[in-house]
């Protein structure tokens, strides 16, 4: 009896979540970290009541009664929907024999499974459509369609909107992709947001006027140098500019406003915030919370049209999370959209 309690003490500083089971398949001993993971365990429970499975049950006698150290891994699916793997083991006393059932969450990796599964398919997608709509013309061209010269030349600008489409999707996934990769490396080196915003106005200033639209940069309070990659926060602003620029109404102004705070609600340490302003038709508000998502988009016929990737905010978003910063996004239906990025001061 000793024994046992001293093997119930040991379990509770082991950090992988454990479940002992006697003879009789009740439940012994368990730890926090199992409890957390199967909330509904009660003490002296059965094994196929807590696993809610015979099969299961039926492995942990076995286990018992060829006293095996070894079986093989068991996936079950728990009353709340996680995925989980179990390992089990036979453990003999002096007095008893006792199973230790050990437990692993493979919700993160089924989750990670289907995100890869999604973004393949949407990248499929998002490649095949321009190809399609290519191909097709080049078909066309190849009749008697190819003689007309106006057709022709329709025809041909069609292609190289397309083909620009898919250039800018290859460069966005690489951007992604790069983002995602350095994410867990430190960033260092000093970044002067003023003029990383300065830079970053004048390179969408031209596309700005080109849709009679106005970008207006203050600066509301002197800004500090903070720990940054100059490149990767002027990609994140050109990115939220182009993106105010495409669907901000006509003869409007984009306001980009730089200021420091102590802190903030929405981040509360430190900080440098730019936040960019625009008048357009504005989000729902039940949508915000996926805008970062990759290749999401609110309304997919207008991104299409204006060149959108649905990847812009996407890299927006892993780059800030690499500088230990955030963009809070509010908008308003019929107003416009607020995206304010945070970047930490040390």
């Amino acid at each position: 009896m000793n024994e046992n309690n001293n093997l119930k003490d040991f379990i509770e500083y082991v950090r992988v979540p454990v479940l002992l089971f006697d003879r009789s398949l009740t439940l012994v001993g368990s730890n926090e970290d199992a409890e957390a993971l199967l909330p509904e365990i009660l003490h002296n429970a059965a094994a196929e009541v807590i696993f809610n499975s015979k099969k299961i049950a039926s492995e942990i006698l076995n286990c018992l009664n060829t006293g095996s150290m070894t079986v093989p891994e068991i996936n079950f699916k728990t009353l709340n929907g996680d995925d989980l793997a179990i390992k089990m083991t036979s453990f003999e006393t002096q007095n008893s024999q006792l199973a230790v059932v050990t437990l692993t969450d493979l919700t993160p990796i089924s989750a990670a499974r289907t995100m890869t599964t999604d973004f393949v398919a949407n990248v499929s997608h998002e490649i095949r459509s321009p190809l399609t709509s290519i191909n097709g013309f080049i078909e066309t061209l190849r009749g008697p369609a190819g003689s007309d010269s106006s057709k022709r030349k329709k025809f041909l600008k069609i292609m190289d909107k397309e083909t620009q489409r898919m250039k800018n999707l290859v460069a966005d996934l690489l951007s992604l992709s790069l983002a995602e990769v350095k994410q867990k490396q430190r960033v260092s080196g000093f970044l002067n947001v003023t003029l990383v915003a300065k830079e970053a106005v004048e390179v969408t200033q031209k596309m700005a006027q080109k849709n009679n639209k106005n970008l207006k940069l203050r600066v509301k309070s002197p800004i500090p140098e903070v720990t940054g990659d100059n490149e990767n926060i002027r990609q994140v602003l050109i990115n939220l500019l182009e993106n105010s620029v495409n669907y901000s109404h006509a003869d409007s102004t984009i306001n980009i406003e730089l200021e420091q705070f102590d802190n903030t609600t929405d981040f509360p340490k430190p900080s440098v915030r730019i936040r960019i302003r625009d008048k357009s038709d504005g989000i729902p508000e039940h949508e915000l919370h996926r805008l970062t998502e990759r290749f999401y988009r609110v309304d997919k016929s207008r991104s299409r049209n204006v060149g959108g990737t649905g990847l812009g905010l996407a890299i927006v978003k892993h780059i800030l999370l690499r500088h230990g910063g955030d963009i809070i996004i509010n908008s308003k239906v019929g107003k416009g959209s607020t995206f304010d990025v945070f970047l930490p001061i040390d």
